[in-house]
């Protein structure tokens, strides 16, 4: 339980662009009405979901990939098949010119961090730079976990645990701490961990312990006896969110 490590959610710096890229694929995105949510949300409160219905073309850009290990991505990325109006479709992502450039979402594994775009500001990378980055390996007990959280996030999801109804009871200085001990900042902390989102940020379902998309909460980070454990599957809700988001 102790060995929590960040996945940094990666976002466009520049919102005005990111805004109008998940304008250009989904127009919805604006105020999300394909949920039922249909007040309109400012610049910088705005769903990034990929067009319903489109094919997702998803490209391998690392040199060398064993293919039980591009196998391993692809069957934990195939978890959230039945639950999306999308189609997956796995390419040679290093066909493009220059260098990396085939795929709407890019994977490279050589790197010892996991980090990944959110949805559509993957449409805002140079067409040579990855989208997501995956560098956890198949030996790892945690993998296909990691690989179907870092997809969620890929397909729009954010972080569970900094859903506006959490609540969790942090002790924020453990919580520094710890992170701390694998060089993490405590701006980072802020961002990945502890600042809850804007409610037009948010899932469209209510919060759930239970996500694929929540981090472990370790007893000794919070104040009383309250913790998550690893949750190592989709959830119910994660599913349900999916089918909101990408409705068949």
């Amino acid at each position: 339980m102790n060995e929590i490590h960040l996945c940094s959610v990666i976002r466009l710096k520049d919102q005005a662009t990111s805004y109008q890229l998940a304008l250009e694929e989904r127009p919805d995105n604006a105020g999300g009405s394909n949920a039922g949510n249909r007040k309109k949300r400012a610049v910088g409160h705005f769903s990034k979901f990929w067009s319903n219905g489109r094919t997702l073309k998803i490209g391998f850009v690392s040199d060398d990939l064993p293919d039980n290990h591009k196998q391993a991505i692809i069957s934990a990325i195939n978890k959230w098949q039945p639950f999306v109006n999308l189609t997956f479709e796995f390419i040679d992502g290093r066909d493009g010119t220059p260098g990396y450039g085939q795929g709407d979402i890019r994977i490279h594994t050589d790197s010892t961090h996991n980090y990944t775009l959110i949805g559509t500001d993957a449409k805002g990378n140079d067409s040579w730079t990855p989208t997501m980055v995956l560098g956890i390996k198949p030996s790892n007990p945690r993998f296909e976990s990691t690989i179907m959280h870092e997809f969620g996030h890929a397909l729009g999801a954010e972080h569970e645990h900094q859903h506006p109804e959490a609540n969790i009871p942090w002790d924020v200085p453990k919580v520094y701490a710890h992170y701390a001990k694998s060089g993490t900042s405590a701006e980072d902390v802020d961002e990945q961990v502890l600042n809850k989102l804007h409610i037009s940020q948010t899932t469209y379902t209510p919060y759930d312990r239970q996500s694929i998309m929540h981090y472990p909460v370790p007893n000794d980070q919070t104040i009383g006896d309250w913790e998550i454990g690893i949750n190592s599957r989709i959830s119910a809700k994660d599913q349900a969110f999916m089918r909101l988001a990408y409705p068949k």
